[in-house]
């Protein structure tokens, strides 16, 4: 999960534009985590070692 800060002012597109932003980062973190062996399931829970 991820934050960006928006304003007002704003467009939709440059909303969605952020939005694309926001979730090309967190898959590109959550792919390089993986790959490293630092994500792991704890029964109902995921752990994630930094």
């Amino acid at each position: 999960q991820d934050v960006s800060i928006v304003d007002h002012s704003d467009t939709v597109e440059d909303l969605i534009a952020q939005g694309q932003d926001t979730e090309s980062r967190v898959l590109a973190r959550a792919v390089k985590l993986h790959s490293e062996h630092r994500v792991m399931l704890n029964g109902n829970r995921t752990v994630v070692f930094k």
